[in-house]
C-alpha cells in the first residue's frame, strides 16, 4: 500500500485508472471517507474524476478539492471488504474497537450511528425502523455487536418509573375514557366512563368493554422510554381483532406520549360481504357507497366490522348510536347486482338495502391496521387534577394561566397550557366540576371533561386569543343544539382577566348554507372571566402598597369579579 500527501509537500504519486482508492476530504467532503475504484481520469490535475464506490455511486470528484487519495493494492484484501469493514456507511469514519455493530439483515454501522438512525422516528413504532442501506425493517431489540454477537438493547419488566401515573387521551382529558393506567407494577386500559358506549367504544358484538383491562407481556425499554405491552380481548374481537400490541414512547420529563403505535391484527380470511356496495336506506335519504375489505369498512369518518361469530348472520352496531343491524347470508355465492336486506332495531331505518356493484378484489388471510400515538394520532397525555391552591399568576403573558368564570375550577374554566414552536397556541376548557343537574349532550352521553381548543391562533402584540370548538365534529354530538362554538378573547396588559371579545354559538350547518348564529356573548359584559390567581396578587400587590393599573377604566361586572377575588384571599389568609 502506498500513499501520498500533497498537503506535506511530498511528490504526489497519481493513481491510474484502474486503482483501487481510499478518498477522504476536507471543507464540505470533510465526512467522505470511502472506497472505490478509479474508472475515468483525463490525466490532468486540475480536472475532475470518476470514482465507483462499492455501493454503486460514481460521483463525480475533483483533485484539487481532496485532501488526500492514498491508492491500495488490490491483492491486499478486495476492496468491498476493506469498505465495510474500515468505515461506517453512515459516517465514513473508520469503526472503534467494539463498536460496529450488525442488523439482522448483515448490514455493519456504528453503534452511535444505527440507534440515532433508529431513533429518528417521528410516527409508529420508535423502536422499528427501515435499514439505512436495504429499508428492511430493524428493531433495536436486535442489532448486536459484530464481534461478539451479543445484543445490546434488552427489555426489562420494571415499570416503576411509570408508578401512580395516568394517560388520558388529550382531546376528552377523562380518566376512564381509554385512559392508560400504571399502579404496582402492573398496566391497564380503563373504560370505565359512561362517556364510553355513546362515544362507540364497544366490543364488536355491541358489549362493554371492561373497566380495567390489563396488558399482557409489559416492558420497559429506558434508553427509548418505551412501554411495550399486548392487550388480548380474545373470545370477543375489537376493531376485528383479538389481540392488540401496543408500544408508547414517552417525553424525557414523562408528561406525554411522543409517538407509538397500536398494531391490530386480524386472523380472519376475507368473508363474503367483501366488495363495494350501494346502501339504499329506503327513505328520502340519498345511498352511499361503503367498500368492505375483510369484514370491516370505514363510513363518515368512522370504521366498522361484521360480527362474524354466526358466519350465516352477520351484525354490527352503529358507532355512537347503539343500534344494531343484522342480516341473513344465502346459500349461494352473492354476485354482483345482487341485493341483501338488513333488519335494525332503530324505527327510523327497520330494513337496509345493500346492493352489490362490485366483488372483492383479492384474498387474503390477515390484515394489520395500525393506530398511531401522539400527535400524529390518538394523543396522550399525564393526567393532573386541578387544584386552586396550585394556580399561579403568571404576570405579562397567556401561557400558564387559567380563568374562572365565577370562583370553581372545573365549570368552563379556561386553561391556557403554552405555545408550540410551530406557533400552535394550546389550552382547553375544563367542565369537570360541573353541577349534577347540568345537561349532558344531545346524544344524552356526559358533557366532555376537558375540550381543547381548536383551529388557534395567538396574536401577542393585541394579546388577543381566537378558537373554535366543534362539538359535532369532535363528539359525534351538539350540545343544546349548538354544534360549533368559536371564541374571541382580548386580555389586558397584565392577563389578570379578560378585557374584551366574543363567545358565538353556532347552529349545525344547513347543506350548503352557512351556520347561524344561535347566540353570541361578550367578555366584559355577559361573560366575566379573572385569573384563578387574581385574589391573592391583588393581595400581595395591595400588602406592599403598590395599585394595580389595568384595574382603571373596568367595566363594573370585572371590577366586582376581582374584589370578590381579593376578598376571598383575604379570608384564606385571616385563618
Amino acid at each position: 500500500r502506498t500513499e501520498t500527501s500533497r498537503s506535506m509537500g511530498a511528490a504526489w504519486q497519481r493513481p491510474t485508472v484502474g486503482d483501487f482508492v481510499l478518498v477522504s476530504g476536507h471543507g464540505e467532503l470533510s465526512r467522505l471517507r470511502r472506497w472505490g475504484q478509479l474508472f475515468a481520469d483525463d490525466g490532468e490535475q486540475d480536472r475532475p474524476f470518476l470514482v465507483r464506490f462499492h455501493d454503486g455511486m460514481e460521483p463525480e470528484l475533483s483533485w484539487c478539492d481532496l485532501e488526500r487519495v492514498r491508492t491500495v493494492d488490490k491483492a491486499l484484501e478486495d476492496a468491498s471488504d476493506q469498505e465495510e469493514e474500515y468505515q461506517c456507511p453512515i459516517c465514513f469514519t473508520p469503526f472503534e474497537q467494539d463498536s460496529q455493530i450488525v442488523t439482522p439483515c448483515g448490514h455493519c454501522f456504528c453503534r452511535s450511528c444505527i440507534e440515532s438512525a433508529l431513533a429518528a422516528c417521528q410516527t409508529g413504532d420508535p423502536t422499528e425502523r427501515p435499514c439505512p442501506l436495504c429499508r428492511q425493517t430493524v428493531s433495536l431489540f436486535a442489532i448486536k455487536l459484530l464481534r461478539t454477537g451479543q445484543r445490546i438493547h434488552f427489555l426489562s419488566d420494571d415499570l416503576s418509573c411509570l408508578n401512580g401515573s395516568v394517560f388520558v387521551l388529550r382531546s376528552h382529558s377523562e380518566v376512564g375514557f381509554a385512559s392508560f393506567h400504571f399502579e404496582d407494577g402492573n398496566a391497564y386500559i380503563s373504560h370505565s366512563s359512561a362517556r364510553c358506549p355513546f362515544a362507540g367504544l364497544v366490543l364488536d358484538n355491541g358489549s362493554l368493554p371492561p373497566d380495567k383491562k390489563f396488558f399482557e407481556k409489559t416492558f420497559w425499554h429506558q434508553g427509548s422510554r418505551t412501554f411495550h405491552g399486548e392487550l388480548i380481548w380474545s373470545p370477543c374481537t375489537w376493531y376485528g381483532s383479538e389481540r392488540w400490541r401496543i408500544v408508547m414512547q414517552f417525553s424525557e420529563d414523562l408528561t406525554f406520549v411522543t409517538t407509538g403505535v397500536m398494531k391490530l391484527r386480524s386472523h380472519r380470511h376475507a368473508c363474503l360481504l367483501d366488495g363495494v356496495w350501494r346502501v339504499e336506506w329506503g327513505n328520502e335519504k340519498a345511498p352511499e357507497l361503503i367498500r368492505v375489505q375483510g369484514g370491516m369498512w370505514e363510513h363518515r369518518g368512522m370504521r366498522y366490522w361484521l360480527n362474524l361469530t354466526d358466519p350465516a348472520k352477520p351484525c354490527f352496531v352503529w358507532r355512537g348510536l347503539g343500534v344494531t343491524q343484522w342480516c341473513e347470508l344465502p346459500e349461494a355465492p352473492l354476485e354482483d347486482g345482487q341485493s341483501l336486506l338488513w333488519v335494525t332495531d332503530d324505527p327510523k331505518h327497520p330494513h337496509i338495502i345493500w346492493k352489490r356493484l362490485r366483488g372483492p378484489y383479492d384474498r387474503y388471510d390477515r390484515i394489520v391496521f395500525y393506530k398511531l400515538l401522539g400527535p400524529n394520532g390518538f394523543e396522550y397525555v399525564r393526567h393532573h387534577e386541578l387544584r386552586l391552591q396550585e394556580m399561579s399568576f403568571r404576570k405579562g403573558q397567556l401561557f400558564g394561566n387559567s380563568y374562572l368564570h365565577g370562583s370553581k375550577l372545573g365549570v368552563e374554566s379556561y386553561h391556557f397550557e403554552e405555545l408550540r414552536d410551530d406557533q400552535v397556541a394550546r389550552g382547553y376548557i375544563s367542565y369537570e366540576s360541573m353541577p349534577a343537574e347540568t345537561p349532558g349532550m344531545d346524544t344524552g352521553a356526559p358533557v366532555p371533561y376537558r375540550v381543547p381548543f381548536e383551529k388557534t391562533h395567538w396574536d401577542e402584540e393585541s394579546r388577543c386569543f381566537s378558537a373554535e370548538v366543534d362539538y359535532l365534529r369532535h363528539y359525534g354530538s351538539t350540545w343544546q343544539g349548538v354544534a360549533t362554538v368559536t371564541y374571541r378573547m382580548v386580555f389586558d396588559p397584565e392577563f389578570l382577566y379578560i378585557q374584551s371579545g366574543s363567545v358565538k354559538c353556532l347552529n349545525p350547518a344547513a347543506g350548503t348554507a352557512p351556520a347561524a348564529v344561535a347566540e353570541e356573548k361578550h367578555f366584559g359584559q355577559d361573560l366575566v372571566y379573572i385569573n384563578a390567581d387574581a385574589g391573592r396578587y391583588l393581595r400581595s400587590q395591595a400588602d406592599h402598597g403598590r395599585a394595580c393599573p389595568t384595574l382603571q377604566n373596568v367595566s363594573p361586572q370585572i371590577q366586582r369579579s376581582l374584589q370578590e377575588a381579593l376578598d376571598a384571599a383575604n379570608e384564606r389568609n385571616d385563618r
